[in-house]
């Protein structure tokens, strides 16, 4: 049976915490207590994920309203950060409260159906469910990333992108391998240098975890 992902995620905040290479400024699990699925959330997740969303979720619900994790190591050329909403929290939450003009057309109106699921908090970097208006069952994850004016639509679901989350540990832009850019291209080049530095890290700081994979999408995005 599947470690529940709360389980998981406190284990992933205990293991940075216990890094003696990173110092941690969050550890948190916000708005803490038990969260037992109800008629009502299983109501609302159907309504907009589809009825068969529900049994693909639950093994990666949580309970707090959202965890927050921030590390970096001591001179910051290595650090990540995430605030990450519970998929209740995020669906009963509000609408994204303003739109990017920089965006096209096309662009700015998914922003206007999408609700936050995940954050840096000060990064002007997110990560968001589109949620449809008219209600139409939808399971897409977008990147808004305000410094590039980038809006990427990320191939992750709900579950697939926590479990990239607890792997990552949140370092900046990871969400990029997993959108369709290229990563050679000048607004990219300072970024694509960071996810190297910061896989270099996690690789030798947590060598449990393969970061192969990763390292294949940067690969394929220069």
């Amino acid at each position: 049976m599947p470690i529940p992902f709360h389980l998981r995620a406190r284990e992933v905040f205990e293991e940075v915490r216990s890094a003696a290479e990173f110092s941690v400024e969050k550890s948190e699990f916000q708005g803490e207590g038990a969260r037992p699925l109800t008629a009502e959330d299983e109501r609302i997740i159907g309504l907009y994920m589809g009825p068969e969303a529900v049994e693909q979720v639950v093994n990666h619900l949580f309970d707090a309203e959202q965890i927050h994790l921030s590390w970096h190591t001591p001179d910051h050329a290595v650090y990540g950060e995430f605030a990450l909403k519970d998929l209740r929290t995020c669906l009963s939450g509000p609408y994204m409260p303003y739109t990017d003009e920089r965006l096209t057309s096309a662009e700015q109106l998914v922003m206007d159906e999408i609700k936050t699921l995940e954050e840096a908090p000060g990064s002007g970097r997110l990560t968001a469910l589109r949620v449809s208006m008219d209600m139409t069952p939808c399971h897409e994850l977008w990147f808004y990333d305000m410094n590039q004016q980038r809006f990427e639509l990320l191939d992750l679901k709900y579950s697939s992108y926590l479990d990239a989350l607890l792997i990552t540990k949140g370092i900046p832009g990871w969400q990029y391998l997993y959108a369709d850019v290229r990563l050679a291209e000048d607004e990219f080049r300072q970024l694509a240098s960071q996810l190297e530095r910061s896989l270099d890290a996690l690789e030798e700081v947590f060598p449990a975890y393969d970061y192969s994979a990763l390292r294949q999408r940067l690969e394929a995005r220069r």
